[in-house]
């Protein structure tokens, strides 16, 4: 997720244990979340504040307590108000790969016959909640000591599955059916959009070429990259530009001149000028910040 690429094709974890854990504060250079997807599930628990979620074309509300859970390769963002939250993904596939019994019970997830609910409040899933309190709180502490780690592994796994076993106890889900077909092919003209944001935001990029990419005519376009995004695709298009200007500030040398060029701003004063709308701070400010802050996102 934080590299910030449409779609991930880096894995998380490694091949025996495909987990990683991210908390997330106003300080990280990733606290908004820019619209991507990727092969991996995504628990998301809100810790401090409110987390508003936008997944495929459905918008949650989340506050101090709540969990999100994205089904992999659903595109999904999030604007955070005010907020601190974690993030934990997870292969479900690669994690119980090994275990036919749990694979046996999690077939119909897998084959996409039950999908699991999204949106999770604490005061009506108090279960559930406990066991992503406690699949967090294994993961908020890291330790490179092996034989502490194959526990840690073990109590993943253990909290992963009786996070499963609840919804499917409790049958909080839906069927396969009930997402239409029409609904996925739009997701899918978007996400084709946004991978060609992706490899073209550096250049200019024009309204009727995004429009053509999805298939759509323009104004139609608009209304339904509005209404997945909540946002207009050429307001897309520069905030995705800053969030690169912002990891590049964050991890290059490279002057704010520079960075400006490389992010598709041909005008420094419009980028600086760009930049502290969207950041509430200058690009020297926004750097010094954060090398300050996160010094190992630096070199």
């Amino acid at each position: 997720m934080y590299s910030f690429t449409f779609y991930e094709k880096k894995p998380h974890g490694t091949f025996e244990f495909p987990v990683e854990y991210f908390y997330i504060d106003s300080t990280h250079p990733r606290y908004h979340m820019s619209f991507h997807w990727h092969k991996e599930w995504e628990l998301i628990r809100v810790l401090q504040g409110t987390f508003t979620a936008h997944a495929d074309e459905m918008e949650i509300t989340a506050h101090a307590g709540d969990v999100i859970l994205i089904r992999d390769n659903m595109l999904h963002g999030g604007s955070p108000d005010n907020c601190i939250y974690e993030c934990f993904l997870f292969d479900l596939h690669g994690l119980f790969r090994s275990t036919e019994v749990v694979k046996r019970s999690l077939r119909p997830i897998y084959r996409m016959q039950i999908l699991p609910n999204i949106y999770y409040p604490k005061d009506q899933t108090p279960v559930l909640h406990s066991h992503v309190e406690e699949l967090m709180a294994a993961h908020a502490v890291a330790t490179d000591e092996a034989a502490i780690w194959d526990i840690h592994e073990l109590a993943t796994i253990g909290c992963l599955s009786q996070i499963f076993a609840y919804i499917l106890q409790n049958q909080l889900y839906c069927t396969g059916s009930d997402e239409s077909i029409s609904t996925t092919h739009r997701i899918d003209q978007i996400k084709s959009v946004l991978e060609y944001i992706e490899f073209h935001y550096q250049s200019p990029i024009m309204l009727d070429t995004l429009a053509g990419v999805a298939g759509m005519n323009p104004k139609y376009f608009c209304r339904i990259f509005k209404a997945i995004t909540q946002q207009s695709p050429m307001d897309y298009v520069i905030f995705y530009r800053i969030e690169q200007a912002a990891i590049l500030l964050s991890t290059t040398d490279l002057s704010v001149t520079e960075i400006g060029m490389e992010c598709g701003f041909n005008d420094c004063s419009y980028f600086i000028r760009t930049f502290k709308k969207l950041k509430q701070m200058t690009p020297n400010k926004y750097r010094k910040t954060n090398q300050e802050l996160h010094p190992h996102f630096n070199h």
